[in-house]
Protein backbone atom coordinates (compact mmCIF):
# COMPACT_ATOMS: atom_id res chain seq x y z
CA UNK A 1 0.00 0.00 0.00
CA UNK A 2 2.75 2.38 0.97
CA UNK A 3 4.63 1.47 -2.21
CA UNK A 4 1.60 2.31 -4.38
CA UNK A 5 1.15 5.72 -2.68
CA UNK A 6 4.84 6.49 -3.11
CA UNK A 7 4.64 5.59 -6.80
CA UNK A 8 1.60 7.87 -7.35
CA UNK A 9 3.30 10.81 -5.57
CA UNK A 10 6.46 10.34 -7.64
CA UNK A 11 4.44 10.36 -10.87
CA UNK A 12 2.66 13.58 -9.85
CA UNK A 13 5.98 15.27 -9.11
CA UNK A 14 7.33 14.31 -12.54
CA UNK A 15 4.19 15.65 -14.23
CA UNK A 16 4.36 18.97 -12.36
CA UNK A 17 8.06 19.39 -13.14
CA UNK A 18 7.47 18.81 -16.85
CA UNK A 19 4.61 21.35 -16.91
CA UNK A 20 6.72 23.92 -15.08
CA UNK A 21 9.56 23.39 -17.52
CA UNK A 22 7.17 23.88 -20.44
CA UNK A 23 5.76 27.06 -18.88
CA UNK A 24 9.17 28.63 -18.36
CA UNK A 25 10.48 27.63 -21.81
CA UNK A 26 10.62 30.55 -24.27
CA UNK A 27 7.70 30.56 -26.72
CA UNK A 28 8.57 29.85 -30.32
CA UNK A 29 7.89 32.95 -32.46
CA UNK A 30 5.06 32.45 -34.93
CA UNK A 31 5.71 35.74 -36.77
CA UNK A 32 8.52 36.95 -38.99
CA UNK A 33 9.97 40.45 -38.85
CA UNK A 34 8.42 42.84 -41.37
CA UNK A 35 10.43 43.49 -44.53
CA UNK A 36 8.80 46.89 -45.01
CA UNK A 37 10.75 49.99 -44.08
CA UNK A 38 9.58 53.56 -44.41
CA UNK A 39 9.31 57.09 -43.09
CA UNK A 40 6.79 59.88 -42.68
CA UNK A 41 7.49 63.49 -41.88
CA UNK A 42 7.04 67.21 -42.39
CA UNK A 43 9.03 69.52 -44.63
CA UNK A 44 9.31 73.29 -45.14
CA UNK A 45 10.29 74.78 -48.51
CA UNK A 46 11.33 78.41 -48.95
CA UNK A 47 11.54 79.06 -52.69
CA UNK A 48 11.92 81.77 -55.29
CA UNK A 49 10.10 81.78 -58.63
CA UNK A 50 10.57 83.53 -61.93
CA UNK A 51 8.81 82.85 -65.23
CA UNK A 52 8.34 84.42 -68.61
CA UNK A 53 6.17 83.86 -71.66
CA UNK A 54 7.06 85.41 -75.00
CA UNK A 55 7.51 84.80 -78.71
CA UNK A 56 11.02 86.16 -78.83
CA UNK A 57 9.70 89.44 -80.28
CA UNK A 58 6.67 90.01 -78.07
CA UNK A 59 6.64 89.72 -74.27
CA UNK A 60 3.31 88.35 -73.02
CA UNK A 61 4.26 88.30 -69.34
CA UNK A 62 7.35 88.27 -67.18
CA UNK A 63 7.34 87.48 -63.44
CA UNK A 64 10.40 87.77 -61.19
CA UNK A 65 11.32 87.72 -57.51
CA UNK A 66 8.30 85.83 -56.15
CA UNK A 67 8.95 84.39 -52.66
CA UNK A 68 7.01 81.34 -51.48
CA UNK A 69 6.59 79.51 -48.17
CA UNK A 70 5.14 75.99 -48.29
CA UNK A 71 4.55 73.19 -45.78
CA UNK A 72 4.78 69.61 -46.99
CA UNK A 73 3.91 66.13 -45.77
CA UNK A 74 6.34 63.52 -47.07
CA UNK A 75 6.44 59.72 -46.89
CA UNK A 76 8.21 56.66 -48.29
CA UNK A 77 7.71 52.88 -48.10
CA UNK A 78 10.15 50.20 -49.35
CA UNK A 79 9.99 46.40 -49.46
CA UNK A 80 13.46 45.04 -48.61
CA UNK A 81 12.81 41.66 -50.25
CA UNK A 82 11.87 43.01 -53.69
CA UNK A 83 13.67 46.42 -53.43
CA UNK A 84 10.47 48.08 -54.71
CA UNK A 85 9.53 51.46 -53.23
CA UNK A 86 6.85 54.12 -53.40
CA UNK A 87 7.18 57.67 -52.10
CA UNK A 88 5.61 61.07 -52.39
CA UNK A 89 5.03 64.50 -50.97
CA UNK A 90 2.30 67.13 -51.07
CA UNK A 91 2.77 70.83 -50.39
CA UNK A 92 0.55 73.85 -49.84
CA UNK A 93 1.68 77.43 -49.37
CA UNK A 94 1.55 81.07 -50.42
CA UNK A 95 3.30 83.26 -53.02
CA UNK A 96 4.16 86.81 -52.02
CA UNK A 97 6.14 89.73 -53.37
CA UNK A 98 7.71 89.90 -56.78
CA UNK A 99 7.06 92.07 -59.80
CA UNK A 100 5.55 91.37 -63.19
CA UNK A 101 5.31 92.83 -66.67
CA UNK A 102 2.17 92.03 -68.68
CA UNK A 103 1.69 92.84 -72.37
CA UNK A 104 4.93 94.91 -72.24
CA UNK A 105 3.50 97.06 -69.41
CA UNK A 106 4.97 96.95 -65.87
CA UNK A 107 2.33 96.02 -63.28
CA UNK A 108 4.32 96.62 -60.12
CA UNK A 109 3.94 94.34 -57.12
CA UNK A 110 2.08 91.05 -57.48
CA UNK A 111 -0.79 89.97 -55.25
CA UNK A 112 -0.58 87.01 -52.86
CA UNK A 113 -1.66 83.71 -54.42
CA UNK A 114 -1.80 80.04 -53.45
CA UNK A 115 0.85 77.46 -54.36
CA UNK A 116 0.07 73.73 -54.34
CA UNK A 117 1.71 70.57 -55.68
CA UNK A 118 1.78 66.78 -55.37
CA UNK A 119 4.60 64.42 -56.40
CA UNK A 120 4.28 60.61 -56.38
CA UNK A 121 7.11 58.27 -57.47
CA UNK A 122 7.46 54.50 -57.68
CA UNK A 123 10.53 52.48 -58.55
CA UNK A 124 13.16 49.89 -57.78
CA UNK A 125 16.53 49.83 -56.03
CA UNK A 126 18.77 48.21 -58.63
CA UNK A 127 22.36 48.61 -57.38
CA UNK A 128 24.54 48.98 -54.27
CA UNK A 129 28.15 50.05 -53.91
CA UNK A 130 30.79 50.38 -51.16
CA UNK A 131 29.45 47.48 -49.08
CA UNK A 132 25.89 48.76 -49.28
CA UNK A 133 26.71 52.32 -48.21
CA UNK A 134 25.69 53.77 -51.59
CA UNK A 135 22.39 52.78 -53.24
CA UNK A 136 21.00 53.55 -56.68
CA UNK A 137 17.28 53.66 -57.54
CA UNK A 138 15.29 54.25 -60.69
CA UNK A 139 11.78 55.67 -60.65
CA UNK A 140 8.80 56.88 -62.67
CA UNK A 141 6.44 59.47 -61.20
CA UNK A 142 3.73 62.08 -61.57
CA UNK A 143 3.88 65.76 -60.65
CA UNK A 144 0.90 68.10 -60.28
CA UNK A 145 1.61 71.82 -59.87
CA UNK A 146 -0.78 74.74 -59.39
CA UNK A 147 0.95 78.12 -59.32
CA UNK A 148 -1.11 81.20 -60.22
CA UNK A 149 -0.38 84.89 -60.80
CA UNK A 150 -2.51 87.84 -59.68
CA UNK A 151 -1.55 91.41 -60.51
CA UNK A 152 -3.00 94.86 -61.16
CA UNK A 153 -2.14 96.39 -64.54
CA UNK A 154 -3.43 99.93 -65.16
CA UNK A 155 -6.26 99.43 -62.66
CA UNK A 156 -7.15 96.11 -64.34
CA UNK A 157 -6.91 92.92 -62.29
CA UNK A 158 -4.93 90.25 -64.11
CA UNK A 159 -5.42 86.64 -63.03
CA UNK A 160 -3.52 83.78 -64.62
CA UNK A 161 -4.32 80.26 -63.42
CA UNK A 162 -1.39 77.98 -64.28
CA UNK A 163 -1.45 74.21 -63.91
CA UNK A 164 0.95 71.40 -64.87
CA UNK A 165 0.44 67.62 -65.06
CA UNK A 166 3.93 66.20 -65.58
CA UNK A 167 5.54 62.79 -66.10
CA UNK A 168 8.83 62.23 -64.22
CA UNK A 169 11.56 59.67 -65.05
CA UNK A 170 14.70 59.71 -62.97
CA UNK A 171 17.41 58.31 -60.72
CA UNK A 172 18.07 58.48 -56.99
CA UNK A 173 21.47 58.11 -55.31
CA UNK A 174 21.68 57.85 -51.53
CA UNK A 175 24.37 56.88 -49.05
CA UNK A 176 25.87 57.11 -45.58
CA UNK A 177 28.60 59.54 -44.59
CA UNK A 178 28.90 58.15 -41.03
CA UNK A 179 26.74 56.35 -38.48
CA UNK A 180 24.46 59.37 -38.18
CA UNK A 181 24.94 61.41 -41.35
CA UNK A 182 23.42 60.40 -44.70
CA UNK A 183 22.73 62.05 -48.04
CA UNK A 184 20.41 61.68 -51.01
CA UNK A 185 20.15 63.16 -54.50
CA UNK A 186 17.23 62.88 -56.94
CA UNK A 187 17.22 64.04 -60.55
CA UNK A 188 14.22 63.60 -62.83
CA UNK A 189 13.69 64.41 -66.47
CA UNK A 190 10.24 65.64 -67.49
CA UNK A 191 9.80 64.25 -71.02
CA UNK A 192 6.16 65.36 -71.24
CA UNK A 193 3.72 67.56 -69.37
CA UNK A 194 0.38 69.22 -69.97
CA UNK A 195 0.52 72.90 -69.07
CA UNK A 196 -2.61 75.03 -68.93
CA UNK A 197 -2.57 78.83 -68.59
CA UNK A 198 -6.15 80.03 -68.29
CA UNK A 199 -7.73 78.71 -71.54
CA UNK A 200 -4.40 78.12 -73.29
CA UNK A 201 -3.15 74.53 -73.43
CA UNK A 202 0.45 73.67 -74.21
CA UNK A 203 1.48 71.63 -77.23
CA UNK A 204 4.55 70.35 -75.44
CA UNK A 205 6.28 70.76 -72.08
CA UNK A 206 9.60 69.34 -70.90
CA UNK A 207 12.01 70.05 -68.08
CA UNK A 208 14.25 68.93 -65.22
CA UNK A 209 13.58 68.55 -61.48
CA UNK A 210 16.16 67.85 -58.76
CA UNK A 211 16.33 67.45 -54.97
CA UNK A 212 19.37 67.10 -52.67
CA UNK A 213 19.32 66.42 -48.91
CA UNK A 214 21.83 66.02 -46.07
CA UNK A 215 20.30 64.15 -43.12
CA UNK A 216 21.25 63.64 -39.46
CA UNK A 217 19.86 60.88 -37.20
CA UNK A 218 18.93 62.32 -33.82
CA UNK A 219 17.81 58.84 -32.71
CA UNK A 220 17.32 55.49 -34.45
CA UNK A 221 13.80 56.61 -35.44
CA UNK A 222 14.06 60.40 -35.76
CA UNK A 223 15.88 62.15 -38.58
CA UNK A 224 16.27 65.81 -39.54
CA UNK A 225 17.61 67.19 -42.81
CA UNK A 226 18.52 70.25 -44.85
CA UNK A 227 18.76 70.54 -48.61
CA UNK A 228 17.60 72.21 -51.79
CA UNK A 229 15.26 71.75 -54.74
CA UNK A 230 15.12 73.02 -58.33
CA UNK A 231 12.31 72.85 -60.93
CA UNK A 232 12.58 73.97 -64.56
CA UNK A 233 9.64 73.55 -66.98
CA UNK A 234 9.58 74.81 -70.56
CA UNK A 235 6.23 74.95 -72.42
CA UNK A 236 5.29 75.75 -76.01
CA UNK A 237 1.91 77.19 -77.01
CA UNK A 238 0.88 77.36 -80.67
CA UNK A 239 -1.40 80.35 -81.28
CA UNK A 240 -2.67 82.35 -84.27
CA UNK A 241 -3.22 86.06 -84.66
CA UNK A 242 -6.93 86.89 -84.82
CA UNK A 243 -6.80 89.17 -87.86
CA UNK A 244 -4.06 87.62 -90.00
CA UNK A 245 -4.30 83.96 -89.00
CA UNK A 246 -0.52 83.84 -88.82
CA UNK A 247 0.86 81.12 -86.54
CA UNK A 248 2.93 82.24 -83.56
CA UNK A 249 4.63 80.12 -80.88
CA UNK A 250 4.70 81.35 -77.27
CA UNK A 251 7.32 79.84 -74.99
CA UNK A 252 6.90 79.77 -71.21
CA UNK A 253 10.03 79.34 -69.13
CA UNK A 254 9.21 78.43 -65.49
CA UNK A 255 11.81 78.12 -62.71
CA UNK A 256 11.45 77.53 -58.97
CA UNK A 257 14.29 76.84 -56.52
CA UNK A 258 14.94 77.08 -52.80
CA UNK A 259 15.87 75.70 -49.37
CA UNK A 260 14.37 72.57 -47.77
CA UNK A 261 14.13 71.72 -44.06
CA UNK A 262 12.58 68.47 -42.87
CA UNK A 263 11.91 66.20 -39.90
CA UNK A 264 11.05 62.48 -40.35
CA UNK A 265 10.02 59.51 -38.26
CA UNK A 266 11.61 56.25 -39.47
CA UNK A 267 9.95 52.86 -39.05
Amino acid sequence: MIGRVSLILFACLLSGASQAAGYNAPATSQYQASTLRGSIGLRYWYSQNNSEMDTGDFNWNNVDGVSSHTAEIVGELEDLTTNVFVRGYAGLGRNSGGEGDFYTNPSGDLEETALGYVVVDGGWRFAEFANGQIKMKGFVGYHYLNDSIDAVDRNTVIEQRRQWHALRVGLTAEGDVSDRFSWSFDVAAVPWSHNRVETWESNWTYGVEADAMLNFDLTSNWQIGVGGRYWWLQSNFDRRYVFTGEKVVFEQNYQRYGLLLESRYLF
